[in-house]
């Protein structure tokens, strides 16, 4: 109960710095922070702010070329090991503006490091890049739990270029 509290309050702060937002966009926002909140029990508030922090601003915080995506993914994926306790994708809060593509994906084949890397960079144009004292990572707790081993990909680009090849 605690953690649905938790959603609801992230929902509210949302919907306060978007007074456009309907009611049912916030009804369906809420639902899915608590969707999220039931899939992962350990995730802490500053996971569920993460979470809605990565579908307002995607990937562009992480990026400056595409040299250094591929260089960040490639040195990620050295220190991963082969379990995998995450999705292998999943569409972020209820806009589903962005998707979290797990580097299981780049790991086992069925995409490259380079096409994840490029999806990323084409993913971060066009959007704001945040003040850096606001972009967080993932609570001990989360990281301790799930091992996440993602990035952040614009939903339309991975629609089109990665979802048609996983199996």
């Amino acid at each position: 109960m605690k953690q649905i509290t938790i959603a609801m309050l992230v929902v509210a702060l949302l919907a306060a710095c978007q007074p456009q937002t309907s009611d049912t966009a916030c009804n369906d926002c809420a639902q899915a922070l608590i969707t999220y909140t039931e899939q992962y029990p350990e995730a802490e508030p500053t996971d569920l702010y993460k979470l809605v922090f990565q579908d307002l601003y995607g990937p562009g915080h992480l990026l400056t070329d595409s040299t250094a995506a591929l260089r960040y993914i490639v040195a990620e994926l050295k220190t991963m090991d082969s379990l995998r306790s995450m999705p292998l994708y999943e569409y972020t809060l209820c806009d589903s503006h962005f998707v979290r593509v797990n580097l299981n994906l780049v790991q086992s084949g069925v995409i490259t490091a380079e096409q994840l890397a490029d999806a990323m960079v084409r993913s971060a144009e066009g959007m704001p890049t945040p003040d850096k004292k606001y972009v967080v990572s993932h609570s001990a707790a989360f990281r301790e739990a799930y091992h996440p081993h993602y990035r952040i990909v614009r939903r339309d680009i991975f629609e089109q270029e990665i979802l048609p090849l996983i199996p």
